[in-house]
């Protein structure tokens, strides 16, 4: 089985990786920090390689999409980056970057792909979205947008090709580089859900052909009440993040 990963040098990317290549699959990888593709690759043998490139540059998309080539029966988009404190403050170049790698990226990486006939007809099609999706995301405002924004294409996706196999995923808090260098307060980190724990639910997920995955129940009912209670959560969301990057 061919896997193509975003974002797989490190973090859920890499655990995902690690997962697919131990069971015998070949996997690329999409990644722009060499370095720690390198070292990954190494960690993690033949079966993994990369391609190296910025997935906020549109224009090296196409030239993305030929790399990776035909048959891939697997592309999971897990990439993804944040700018993070009040919006009116943050450096709107980060921002629109944010958008770039994670909203725009994968729609135009898919599109890419499929005008090619690069993924299996009955293959999957993993999209990585966030809690945020539910329970807002104050102080990420542009990282919770783009998280939403990808979900509703994931579900259109899902209709317009019924025979493809799409999956979204919901991660809530997860201990990754990623989440450590973008939250204001890191004293609970241990308390987050693995990158490896999220991996194995992702690739369960992907087995069963399961259309959406919110890990664990906690997450589960932090989902239902950003729902049923929105003011409560919006409440709780602002007071443990938006407040703390004073």
């Amino acid at each position: 089985m061919k896997v193509v990963i975003t974002g797989a040098a490190d973090g859920i990317g890499k655990a995902l990786a690690a997962l697919y290549t131990t069971n015998g699959h070949t996997v690329i990888g999409v990644d722009f920090d060499a370095a720690q593709a390198q070292k990954t690759q190494a960690q993690l043998g033949e079966g993994l390689s990369f391609v190296i490139a910025d997935l906020s540059q549109q224009a090296q998309l196409d030239n993305i999409a030929e790399q990776l080539g035909t048959g891939i029966d697997v592309l999971i988009h897990n990439a993804g980056i944040s700018a993070v404190g009040y919006f009116e403050k943050t450096d709107i170049d980060k921002q629109h970057r944010v958008i770039d790698v994670n909203f725009l990226a994968p729609m135009l990486l898919t599109r890419h792909l499929l005008a090619r006939n690069a993924l299996t007809v009955d293959g999957s099609i993993a999209f990585l979205s966030s809690l945020s999706h539910y329970v807002s995301y104050p102080g990420a405002s542009v990282y919770g947008a783009t998280k939403t924004g990808i979900a509703s294409y994931a579900r259109t996706l899902s209709v317009a090709y019924p025979q493809r196999h799409v999956l979204t995923v919901y991660p809530g808090p997860t201990r990754t580089a990623h989440a450590r260098r973008y939250s204001p307060d890191n004293s609970r980190e241990s308390s987050r859900m693995s990158s490896e724990t999220l991996a194995s639910h992702i690739v369960t997920a992907i087995n069963k052909r399961q259309r959406v995955l919110i890990p664990s129940a906690g997450n589960v009912v932090f989902a239902i009440a950003g729902r049923l209670v929105p003011r409560l959560t919006n409440f709780a969301m602002r007071k443990t993040l938006l407040e703390k990057f004073d």
